[in-house]
C-alpha cells in the first residue's frame, strides 16, 4: 500500500474525523503533501469537495521520478514520469481553478531526475502569481540550473518566499515586492551586487532575511544594507585560494536587526564582516576555519595566525542573550592574532545588558594558570549555559571562573555530551555542584 493509501485510510468516512467541521478538515489537509491531500479525495464526494477548497500546494517531482518510488512503473522512460508529474500538477490546479479561489502556498521541489522544462515551470509559477499566492517556495536539485519567470520581482502579494539552487538573473530594473516580509534563499548567487543595489532596496517590508551558502568570487563587496530587517541569518564562504589580494568587503548595516545569526568560514584572506546592528538583542556565532571546513589537516598556530575577527566581534554591542557555538569559542579562545585576550572581553566590555551567555565547548581549548577570560566586574549575567560539557579539568576551571566573576549569575545549565556514560556523568554533576560560586541565589542544572 502506498503512502497516499494509507493516508487515505486514515481519513475514511467513518473515522471521528468526519465528525469534524470542513474548515479544519481543510486546514489538516493543507498540512500534506499534494500527492497525499489528493488520495483522500477518493473516500467520498464531500472529501473531493474539501481538497479542492485548501489554499496550499507542494509539489515534489521525488514521489513521481525518482527510481525508487517507480516500481509501479520502472519501465517508463524519463520523459513518461516526466509527463506523468506534470499532469498531476496541471490536473490538480484544475481544482483550484473550479473553486475560484486565491492561494495562500505555492510549493513546488523538482529533483535531479526530473526531466526539466522550464516552460512548464513557469506556467505553474506564474499560475501561482496570478492567483495572489502569498507564500512562494521554489527548489531545485537538478544537475543544472533553473531560472524564474520575472514575474516574481514585480508581485505585490508575496510575503514569503524561498529560493534554492536557482539560476537568479539579472535583477530588472522595476523590481518591487512590496508586501514581503520573509526572505529565504540558499545556494543562489548574484550578477555583480545587484542584491544590494537592486533587490534590496525593492523590499521595503521586509523584516526576516535568511542567506545560506552565499558564495562570492570576491570580485564585488557583499552588503546587506536596510533599516527594515529585524531578523537576520547569515552563511558566508568564499574562495580562500583565490590569488587576489583585495578580499572582499562584508558589512551588516542593519541597524534595527533585533536578531542575528553568523556561520562564516574564516581563511588567511577571510574578510571579517563589519557591523551596524544597533538594536540587537540576541546573536550567535558559528565562526569555522576554512581548513577544518575542507577537510584538510593543518598546523592549528599557523592555521589561526591569518585569522582575524575583530570587526564582526566589535560590532555586536546592547546584545541581551550571546551564544558561541564550539568553533567560534575556538576562534575567540585560541586565535594567535587576537584570542581570547581581547576578543571575547570586547564583546563583554560592548555588552552590558549581556543575560544570557551560551558557550558550546569549552573543551576546544586548554587552560593554563591565569589564562581566564575576563569577565567585567559589573557584568549582569544571570543565565550561563555550557553544551557539550566533556568535563575535563581544564572545562572545569573555567567554569568555576565564571562562576566567581558572574554575581548575579542565578541559573547554570551544563549540557553534557551525549559520549558521556551515566556513571561517570553522575560524578560530572557531583564536581560541579561543589564548585564555589560569587551568587548566593545560584542554581546548577545538568542535563
Amino acid at each position: 500500500m502506498g503512502h497516499g493509501e494509507e493516508v487515505a485510510e486514515q481519513l475514511n468516512p467513518a473515522s471521528p474525523m468526519d465528525s469534524l467541521p470542513d474548515d479544519l478538515l481543510v486546514q489538516i489537509l493543507s498540512f500534506l503533501p499534494t500527492k497525499q491531500a489528493v488520495s483522500t479525495s477518493v473516500l467520498a464526494k464531500r472529501w473531493r469537495v474539501l481538497f479542492a477548497s485548501t489554499h496550499n500546494f507542494s509539489f515534489e517531482s521525488y514521489f513521481f521520478c525518482h527510481p525508487r518510488n517507480n516500481k509501479r512503473y520502472k519501465y517508463e522512460t524519463s520523459e513518461v514520469m516526466r509527463k506523468r508529474f506534470n499532469d498531476f500538477v496541471d490536473k490538480t490546479l484544475s481544482f483550484q481553478i473550479q473553486g475560484g479561489k486565491n492561494l495562500k502556498k505555492f510549493s513546488l521541489e523538482l529533483c535531479k531526475y526530473y526531466k526539466v522544462d522550464e516552460g512548464d515551470i513557469d506556467r505553474w509559477i506564474c499560475y501561482a502569481l496570478e492567483h495572489s499566492v502569498s507564500e512562494l517556495h521554489l527548489c531545485t536539485y537538478l544537475f543544472w540550473s533553473i531560472s524564474i519567470p520575472s514575474k516574481v520581482f514585480t508581485s505585490t502579494t508575496l510575503v514569503k518566499m524561498s529560493l534554492r539552487f536557482l539560476n537568479f538573473p539579472r535583477v530588472p530594473p522595476d523590481t518591487y515586492l512590496p508586501a514581503l516580509k520573509v526572505l529565504i534563499f540558499d545556494s543562489m548567487c548574484f550578477e555583480d551586487s545587484e542584491f544590494s543595489d537592486v533587490f534590496l532596496p525593492a523590499c521595503p517590508a521586509l523584516e526576516d532575511l535568511t542567506i545560506q551558502g552565499y558564495t562570492s568570487s570576491r570580485k564585488f563587496p557583499f552588503v546587506i544594507s536596510n533599516k527594515t530587517i529585524k531578523k537576520l541569518s547569515v552563511s558566508y564562504s568564499c574562495d580562500d585560494d583565490d590569488d587576489d589580494d583585495d578580499s572582499i568587503k562584508i558589512l551588516f548595516d542593519t541597524p534595527n536587526v533585533v536578531d542575528f545569526y553568523y556561520l562564516g568560514y574564516l581563511g588567511a584572506k577571510s574578510p571579517s564582516p563589519q557591523c551596524r546592528m544597533d538594536s540587537l538583542a540576541k546573536a550567535k556565532l558559528n565562526l569555522c576555519f576554512l581548513e577544518d571546513y575542507k577537510g584538510e589537516v593543518v598546523n592549528g598556530a599557523n592555521m589561526q595566525s591569518g585569522t582575524d575577527v575583530t570587526d564582526l566581534i566589535s560590532g555586536i554591542r546592547n546584545v541581551k542573550t550571546f551564544h558561541l557555538t564550539s568553533s567560534a569559542v575556538k576562534v575567540n579562545f585560541s586565535s594567535k592574532k587576537q584570542g581570547w585576550k581581547s576578543l571575547f572581553p570586547r564583546l563583554l566590555r560592548r555588552s552590558p545588558n549581556l543575560k544570557t551567555l551560551v558557550l558550546s565547548g569549552l573543551d576546544c581549548f586548554p587552560c593554563k594558570r591565569h589564562r581566564f577570560t575576563w569577565i567585567p566586574r559589573n557584568n549582569q549575567i544571570n543565565m550561563l549555559r555550557i553544551i557539550k560539557y566533556q568535563g575535563y579539568k581544564s572545562e572545569l576551571k573555567h567554569i568555576r571562573h565564571f562562576l566567581l566573576k558572574m554575581e548575579c549569575l542565578e541559573v547554570l545549565q551544563v549540557y553534557v555530551a551525549a559520549s558521556v556514560n551515566g556513571l561517570k556523568k553522575k560524578q560530572l554533576k557531583e564536581d560541579l555542584l561543589n564548585l564555589p560560586a560569587a551568587s548566593s541565589n545560584l542554581k546548577i542544572q545538568v542535563m
